[in-house]
């Protein structure tokens, strides 16, 4: 039979667990009464003056304006979080460390090491370019998912378009001096393009310097856009090719693919999807 020392006595893992239980009750009960701010529309969470509220999925989130502080504030900390987690997490890092002094909850609590992985076109494989990633993830956060990939849109083809990068950060971490146009958003293609110029090889100084200052362009972009989403100014110029063109593609194939570039077959009756754009 245990002694009455010992039934009062818990051990420190049972206390974290119990108390664990007790503040997520604590969190389903404000939630029912209305009380969490963000449920509510209120920048307190409390009577203890946090100011933060609760992760949900309910999109999108609350957003302030960044001021052009802000968003060379978000461009460096992009650039110099590259070297710390690559393309997509300097983005989203750029972008979300900022939204969290200016608005607290929910992003003071979004894992936004959980995307790391989607570096170098997705687990290096050369896909994507993951700083469209980030862009694409903060933009739904923000936005909401529909208009979120609206604006990621037109992000894809400002990288695709323009001579890149062009941020330049108080503390680079080697000299470059080449600026290249991907005509895609592909990563291997982008990169590869402009080692071509540069004359450097993959990971290399300059090469790690150059995406980090293309993370602050791609993330300076999108805020850019994210502040006229927020003025009600937000226009979509261009469709995704997956619109125009009838099938997820691009019309310069034939820079890598010569004349082997298969067709676009004909349509299979899920075009109601991209109507909607879902």
């Amino acid at each position: 039979m245990e002694s009455r020392e010992s039934t009062k006595t818990m051990s420190r893992r049972q206390l974290l667990a119990r108390g664990g239980k007790i503040a997520i009750a604590g969190s389903v009960a404000a939630a029912a009464t209305g009380s969490i701010g963000f449920l509510t529309g209120c920048g307190s969470s409390s009577e203890t003056g946090t100011g933060t509220a609760a992760m949900t999925e309910d999109l999108p989130w609350p957003y302030e304006k960044f001021t052009a502080a802000d968003i060379r504030k978000a461009q460096s900390t992009a650039h110099d979080n590259w070297f710390e987690g690559f393309c997509t997490y300097a983005v989203l890092s750029g972008i979300v460390s900022v939204l969290r002094e200016k608005v607290g909850g929910p992003y003071d609590q979004f894992p936004i090491k959980a995307f790391i992985f989607a570096h170098g076109g997705t687990a290096g494989w050369g896909g994507t370019c993951g700083t469209l990633i980030g862009a694409g993830i903060a933009a739904s956060l923000v936005a909401g998912p529909q208009k979120g990939e609206e604006i990621v849109n037109e992000v894809m083809r400002y990288y695709s378009d323009t001579e890149l990068p062009v941020f330049k950060p108080d503390n680079p971490k080697a000299y470059i001096k080449t600026v290249s146009k991907s005509d895609c958003p592909v990563c291997h293609l982008s990169v590869g393009k402009w080692m071509t110029k540069e004359g450097v090889g993959f990971l290399s100084a300059q090469q790690m310097e150059r995406c980090g200052r293309l993370s602050g362009d791609v993330a300076g972009r999108t805020l850019e856009l994210l502040n006229d989403y927020a003025d009600q100014k937000f226009a979509v110029t261009q469709k995704a090719p997956a619109f125009t063109l009838g099938m997820p593609t691009q019309t310069n194939c034939t820079e890598c693919h010569g004349e082997s570039v298969p067709t676009i077959p004909k349509p299979g009756g899920g075009e109601s999807l991209l109507v909607s754009g879902h």
